[in-house]
């Protein structure tokens, strides 16, 4: 049966988790926070966010320091689930799980997450074992099998139908601004935020989509959904922002576009490897 528009946008503050990344020590990064979201695939369950976040490094304005990268970590925090009696779901409190984000055994560590095959040639960040996505500023983790989760938490493939944007679609971004939880971090809530397509491509960017607004800091890797006449699809993630003013040295927050990483052709015909 077709779930009502309505119980759509009301499971919408259930569909992201938030991210810190910590350091080598597994101290928190300060200001180093995002949002995520969990799609159930075949092989499992798979946690998407952006690769600028778990990096650290812009791909699309690459600046190279002598110090190596120290987001060696996610702190992955989310409502928890409680099953009780047989059919019995309760969903309230929180939950977190560290993920690694490298294989340490290797020299230079090697990331664990996928991302796009296809990347674009940096020497430096290549010498450590760093690619820069040539599509996609998106990565995906695997999630432990025993993380307990209920159905309302994880984007099924069903959700994901292939859906042509156009100018004026209304949008959903779902994410954590500045780290904020509507009910605080003891029962992990995201933010939703009403956007609009502005524009369906972006001059010197892959399979990225303009809307009318930008989100918050805090938001980049938020799920972002596109309302049809019945249903609510999934997209892509937020990735960030564009000021048009920025030949004028003056960045206008007013001003601000934000950018949408369109994956709906990712899922089916360009996976992330």
């Amino acid at each position: 049966m077709q779930m009502p528009l309505q119980s759509q946008r009301f499971m919408l503050s259930m569909r992201a988790v938030h991210l810190q990344c910590l350091d080598r020590d597994g101290l928190v990064i300060p200001n180093a926070y995002a949002s995520g979201f969990i799609r159930q695939e075949a092989e499992g369950r798979f946690l998407y966010t952006c690769w600028h976040f778990v990096t650290g490094f812009n791909m699309h304005d690459l600046k190279i320091g002598h110090q190596l990268p120290n987001r060696m970590s996610l702190k992955i925090t989310l409502q928890n689930v409680e099953r009780r009696d047989p059919g019995t779901t309760v969903i309230g409190g929180n939950q977190s799980l560290i993920a690694p984000l490298y294989d340490t055994t290797q020299t230079p560590p090697m990331p664990l997450w996928n991302q796009d095959k296809q990347d674009i040639p940096q020497a430096d960040l290549n010498a450590i074992n760093l690619r820069v996505p040539f599509w996609h500023d998106a990565v995906k983790l695997r999630l432990p099998d025993d993380l307990h989760l209920s159905e309302m938490q994880t984007l099924a493939e069903s959700e994901h139908r292939a859906h042509m944007l156009t100018p004026g679609d209304r949008i959903f971004i779902v994410g954590f601004p500045y780290g904020y939880s509507a009910l605080g971090m003891n029962q992990p809530t995201p933010i939703v935020l009403t956007r609009h397509v502005a524009a369906v491509r972006v001059d010197g960017r892959q399979r990225e989509v303009l809307l009318d607004g930008a989100g918050a800091r805090g938001m980049s890797g938020s799920p972002v959904f596109v309302e049809t006449q019945t249903d609510i699809l999934l997209i892509g993630l937020y990735t960030g922002l564009i000021y048009p003013d920025h030949s004028l040295e003056r960045n206008d927050r007013v001003t601000a576009l934000g950018t949408c990483c369109d994956l709906t052709l990712c899922w089916p015909h360009m996976p992330l490897m």
